[in-house]
């Protein structure tokens, strides 16, 4: 069961092969803000407008449930190539952002093969 998609990387529950799925989506949005000091009393703050958007996705994967785990990793950082893509989940469309960053720990292997690993994947908004 696709549960989303950033471009043409899918989020699928673990029910089929090769799926990845995440555990958290975080969206963080900030403002633009000057404060400029005064000789008495508070200082004046001045609004600039938003900065973009960010998201971040992350998650923990087992061989058993997702299938090979160097190709899910290999494809994640492949996603890290400054291309704008449309990040969805289920019906939704949170809009176009690319890849600021990307981390992940290998946590375990059976024998030479990785068999668990966590990641975060960092996005930022782009205009469209």
């Amino acid at each position: 069961m696709e549960i989303g998609a950033f471009g043409e990387f899918t989020f699928a529950a673990h029910e089929r092969g090769g799926a990845c799925n995440f555990d958290a989506l975080r969206v963080s949005r900030a403002s633009r803000v000057v404060t400029h000091t005064t000789i008495e009393g508070l200082p004046i703050v001045e609004f600039l407008g938003l900065d973009a958007e960010t998201v971040s996705i992350s998650g923990n994967l087992r061989r058993e449930f997702s299938g090979d785990l160097d190709d899910i990793l290999l494809q994640l950082k492949g996603l890290q190539d400054g291309q704008p893509r449309v990040l969805t989940r289920g019906s939704r469309v949170y809009g176009q952002y690319v890849v600021r960053s990307l981390s992940f720990s290998e946590d375990s292997w059976t024998g030479s093969e990785l068999s668990a690993c966590s990641y975060t994947l960092e996005l930022v908004a782009t205009r469209g």
